[in-house]
C-alpha cells in the first residue's frame, strides 16, 4: 500500500510540473511576444503594438520605398501636436530624387511639353504685419494677387488689393480673387498659397526643401496642373488622409467641431437637403492645408454666382474662423472637381506634380518642375 501511494504521489508531482510549464507557455505567442492574459497587468512596452490599418499603406512595389512613404506620412502629425522637430524633410526629399540619373529615367511625354507661354499667378491673403516682398523678388515671372485682410474700412491697401472683412482664414481672399477676376479673365493656372514663405514650424505644411514655397513653385509642373485641373500642393498624406472628416461619427467627437458642421456647410454650398448629403458623403479626406493649384478651365466650370454665394455664406456665418476655415480646407478639392476622398500616394504625387522621381516611383518626369522663377 505504501508503494502504491508513493507511485500516486510521483504522478501528482509530475502533473504539477507539467501544468506549470504549460502555464508559462500560454504567456507566449508563437512569435515569442508576451500575451496579456485577462486580469494580469503587463507593461505596454513588453509587447509589439499592432498598428492601425491604413489603406494607403498597402504594399505596392518596393518595400524600402513603402517604408519611406510611411515615414513621410507620419512625420507631420506629431509636429503639429507638439511642434517638436520633425524628421529631416530635406534628407527625405534628396533620397526621393537621388536614386535615378537623367540617363536612367524613363521619359514621360508629358514632361517634355514646354511650359513656355503658360500664364500663372500666385494668390494669397496676408495680415498687415506679414512680409510678402519675397513673392515679387523670388518669383518675378509669376503674376501675384496679394489681398490684405485686416485693414480698417477706410484704409488703402499697400498691395492694391484687400478683402472686405477678415474672416474664415484664407478662404476669404481666395474667393475674392476668383470673384474679382471672373469676367476680366484668369491666367492659365493659379496657385493659392499662404503668405509665410518658409521654415519650420511656420511652414511645416509645405513639403519642399526648407519647407520653402519658392522651392515648391520652382518644382511645380505646370503642364500637370493644366492637365489635371486641380492639384493639392501638399503630397505628404497626413494630416488629412485617410479619413480626416467623418461627418456621421457616432458618437460625435467633441474635439472635432469642423467634422460635425461639415454636412450642414456642404448642404448650403451645394444646395442639397441633408438627406442627400448623407448619401453622397461618408468620409472626406485629402492632404491638408489649403494650398493648391487650379487651372482656368477648372474654375470656369462653376458660374461666378456660385463663388459669390460661397463668399456670402462665409461673411454671414456665425461659426468661428478656425472652425469654418477648417471646413473649407477639406472642401476646396470637391469644389474643384475631385471626389470627397482624394488621397494620392506621396511618392506618386511628388513625381507627377513636382518631378521629384525615383526609379521606384516610376522614373518618369525626371526633369525638375517647370514653375520657373
Amino acid at each position: 500500500m505504501a508503494r502504491h501511494w508513493m507511485r500516486v504521489g510521483s504522478i501528482a508531482g509530475l502533473l504539477v510540473i507539467c501544468l506549470s510549464v504549460l502555464a508559462s507557455i500560454s504567456y507566449l505567442r508563437p512569435d515569442a511576444t508576451i500575451f496579456k492574459p485577462f486580469g494580469v497587468s503587463v507593461p505596454e512596452e513588453a509587447h509589439d503594438q499592432e498598428q492601425p490599418y491604413r489603406p494607403q499603406d498597402e504594399q505596392q512595389g518596393d518595400v524600402q520605398q513603402e517604408k519611406q512613404d510611411e515615414a513621410l506620412a507620419t512625420a507631420v502629425p506629431d509636429a503639429v501636436k507638439d511642434l517638436g522637430k520633425p524628421p529631416d524633410l530635406d534628407k527625405l526629399l534628396d533620397e526621393q530624387t537621388k536614386v535615378v540619373t537623367p540617363a536612367e529615367a524613363t521619359t514621360d511625354p508629358a514632361a517634355e511639353i514646354s511650359p513656355t507661354g503658360i500664364s500663372k499667378a500666385i494668390v494669397m491673403g496676408k495680415l498687415t504685419s506679414e512680409e510678402t516682398d519675397w513673392v515679387g523678388e523670388e518669383l518675378p515671372d509669376w503674376q501675384n494677387a496679394i489681398y490684405v485682410v485686416d485693414l480698417p474700412a477706410n484704409a488703402t491697401s499697400p498691395t492694391g488689393l484687400r478683402t472686405k472683412i477678415n474672416k474664415s482664414k484664407e478662404a476669404m481672399p481666395y474667393l475674392t480673387y476668383i470673384i474679382d477676376n471672373y469676367e476680366a479673365g484668369f491666367p492659365d493656372i493659379m496657385v493659392f498659397i499662404h503668405s509665410h514663405r518658409k521654415g519650420y514650424p511656420q511652414a511645416w505644411h509645405t513639403d519642399a526643401k526648407n519647407n520653402d514655397a519658392v522651392n515648391m513653385l520652382h518644382d511645380l509642373r505646370l503642364n500637370t496642373v493644366v492637365e489635371r485641373g486641380y492639384v493639392n500642393l501638399r503630397c505628404i498624406e497626413n494630416p488629412g488622409c485617410p479619413d480626416e472628416i467623418r461627418p456621421w461619427r457616432d458618437p460625435p467627437n467633441p474635439e472635432k467641431l469642423p467634422e460635425q458642421i461639415y454636412p450642414y456647410v456642404y448642404a448650403d454650398f451645394f444646395n442639397l437637403p441633408l438627406s442627400e448629403v448623407r448619401k453622397q458623403i461618408e468620409v472626406v479626406a485629402t492632404p491638408c492645408c489649403a494650398q493648391f493649384a487650379v487651372s482656368r478651365a477648372q474654375i470656369l466650370k462653376r458660374p461666378k454666382e456660385e463663388y459669390e454665394r460661397y463668399r456670402t455664406y462665409l461673411e454671414e456665418t456665425t461659426y468661428d474662423d478656425d472652425t469654418i476655415g477648417r471646413v473649407l480646407e477639406y472642401m476646396w478639392h470637391i469644389i474643384f472637381g475631385r471626389e470627397a476622398v482624394h488621397c494620392e500616394k506621396t511618392s506618386t504625387c511628388w513625381c507627377e506634380i513636382f518631378g521629384r522621381c525615383s526609379r521606384r516611383s516610376g522614373g518618369h518626369g525626371w526633369m525638375k518642375g517647370s514653375g520657373g522663377g
